[in-house]
């Protein structure tokens, strides 16, 4: 490997190591820190922060990013396994539940005004991937019969709602559930909401 790849690989580390500092302070306080106190955080200085990141905002739309994309790419490859639908919606659901648990906290202070729904259609990317990839799921639950269809956006609303983080960090707080058994809570929800729709 040449100098050039070491190098990348090193500001990658670094950057990795930043992104770890910021999920801790965020999860504590939001975006209400310094890019110097996320620099000691991380053990590196300040000059190094700013290499990376102009500033906290910065920080917290590559953590998102960060957070959001990695849990992408673990259920994009869940979605199209082998299995009934439902088999794959269980994989889906406990997945995201047990990734969830390293950022969650972070996650919800995270969170933006604008809805998913409004997100999508403006192009956000990762929003877009995600309502790929749970649209997949999704499709195949209404084709094997799962779920009756009544629009594909309202369904995929439902699970991303009751799927939200801040009903991960709510559930983890007051209930002793596992995390598979939060998973098999929150499915069970989502399919009942959606098999019970108004008349």
């Amino acid at each position: 490997m040449g100098v050039t790849g070491k190098l990348r690989r090193d500001s990658q580390a670094v950057r990795d190591r930043l992104l770890d500092a910021a999920t801790e302070l965020v999860a504590e306080r939001g975006l209400h820190f310094s890019l110097p106190e996320l620099a000691r955080l991380a053990g590196v200085g300040t000059a190094t922060v700013y290499r990376h990141f102009a500033d906290v905002a910065e920080v917290g739309e590559k953590l998102f990013a960060r957070i959001l994309g990695g849990l992408l790419d673990r259920l994009e490859a869940i979605a199209t396994e082998p299995g009934s639908a439902r088999e794959r919606m269980s994989r889906v659901c406990l997945t995201w539940v047990e990734a969830a648990a390293a950022w969650a906290p972070a996650a919800a202070r995270l969170r933006r005004p604008e809805g998913v729904l409004e997100r999508r259609a403006a192009g956000d990317p990762l929003i877009v991937r995600l309502f790929d990839v749970l649209g997949t799921v999704m499709d195949a639950l209404i084709e094997e019969g799962e779920v009756p269809d009544q629009g594909r956006d309202y369904a995929l609303l439902v699970w991303i709602t009751l799927f939200d983080e801040r009903v991960f960090v709510d559930l983890r707080a007051s209930t002793n559930w596992s995390n598979s058994q939060i998973a098999s809570m929150l499915e069970a929800s989502v399919l009942g909401a959606l098999r019970n729709r108004p008349l």
